[in-house]
């Protein structure tokens, strides 16, 4: 289960309530702030827990390097680079360019990168410029890992979320987030193996976590924790 919160301090924050769960958790993910919960727990209870690790969350959000874009900045994709460049052909708009693997956003000359509409505003041309390479390089990997482990997904469908990476439907359908290209091969293949075990056990239990664990040759762990710690390139 999921809801919203709102904090005056953090803004909207996230609260998923798991089973198995003892402790209330929480972090920062990119510019969002995500609690965990175990099931039941009430809306007060989880309050009073922000309210309690609010100083060392202040702490840690302080420690975050801010996103930033340079012209001339790569920025490395599942299978392709994107490289930020100046363009003067179309003012106010973002130009898409691809060559291969070679792929290019080009930002309207004069735009100031450091403000914040504009870094959302080239974090969707980024967004929008890799979703165009999913049908030719991410879903053809998702394919051979499913082959490889022994499943066949009905379809794979393009995601738009950055929390949610991946879904799995009642169908066997497999939606993979846009925002998976920009992660290295290790977690993408975490994000591919756990929706894959779904296709299995449509939960979270110690089977399905067993499952991925086996997917992954016994590194479920320490790639939840990498991705936990992915410094995302888009907003």
């Amino acid at each position: 289960m999921k809801y919203y919160v709102d904090d005056k301090e953090f803004g909207r924050v996230l609260i998923t309530l798991r089973r198995g769960m003892r402790h209330i958790t929480a972090r920062w993910q990119d510019e969002h702030l995500e609690m965990s919960a175990p099931l039941g727990v009430m809306p007060a209870d989880v309050r009073r827990s922000l309210d309690n690790l609010r100083p060392r969350l202040r702490q840690l959000r302080l420690r975050r390097p801010p996103l930033s874009y340079a012209i001339g900045q790569q920025i490395a994709c599942f299978g392709c680079t994107i490289t930020l460049v100046e363009q003067n052909k179309v003012a106010s708009r973002l130009v898409l360019g691809r060559n291969g693997p070679h792929l290019t956003l080009g930002i309207p000359v004069g735009l100031d990168l450091t403000a914040e509409p504009n870094k959302k505003f080239i974090s969707r041309g980024l967004l929008a410029l890799v979703e165009g390479e999913m049908a030719d390089r991410l879903f053809p990997y998702a394919s051979e890992v499913a082959r490889e482990v022994g499943v066949c997904p009905t379809a794979w469908q393009v995601g738009r979320g950055l929390r949610k990476l991946g879904h799995c439907t009642a169908k066997g359908e497999i939606q993979l987030s846009r925002s998976v290209m920009f992660l290295p091969e290790r977690l993408v293949r975490l994000v591919v193996c756990h929706e894959l075990a779904h296709l299995t056990h449509m939960n979270h239990s110690p089977q399905f976590h067993a499952l991925v664990n086996a997917y992954l040759h016994g590194t479920e762990k320490v790639l939840e924790r990498e991705l936990k710690h992915f410094a995302w390139p888009v907003m």
